[in-house]
């Protein structure tokens, strides 16, 4: 999709429910959303990656620090749910990934969730693609966050 003015949108907003927000050369998804899993959420058609983060798949397996299993993909998925959930969400679009969902950093509440998932030890940093979450992963690490206490299972 691509969104063109012959006057410019240097200071337009366009704000619909569930859908695309134009501030600027900026663009933003706005609205519910419906958690997919620990890094993915869907506003209106718009699939969106969490920007910079990677938490486990809904069927993936952990495990913990005495060696059990868990389900830690669904549960990284339903504390997403339990934070952000039926609230508003603010998606910041950075461009497409790989399987063309949109990568973006989003809020709710005024809090960044891509943050707030490293920080509480729900997902790691994804270091590969951005640096953006390190500060989040040192203090997860430091406070034995969730995911670091154990190991993933592919």
């Amino acid at each position: 999709m691509s969104f063109r003015s012959p006057i410019g949108l240097a200071s337009a907003v366009l704000m619909t429910a569930g859908g695309w927000a134009i501030a600027g050369s900026d663009v933003m998804l706005v609205g519910s959303a419906r958690i997919v899993d620990g890094d993915t959420v869907q506003i209106g058609n718009s699939k969106i990656r969490l920007e910079g983060i990677d938490a486990p798949e809904t069927d993936q397996l952990c495990l913990d620090a005495q060696g059990e299993k868990w389900e830690c993909g669904i549960e990284a998925r339903d504390h997403l749910r339990s934070r952000a959930g039926n609230q508003e969400w603010v998606c910041r679009v950075s461009g497409p990934d790989r399987y063309g969902r949109s990568l973006a950093s989003c809020t709710v509440d005024g809090e960044n969730i891509n943050r707030w998932m490293v920080a509480t030890g729900w997902a790691l940093s994804f270091v590969r693609y951005s640096h953006d979450y390190d500060v989040g992963r040192q203090m997860a690490r430091t406070a034995h966050g969730v995911l670091g206490g154990g190991a993933f299972i592919a």
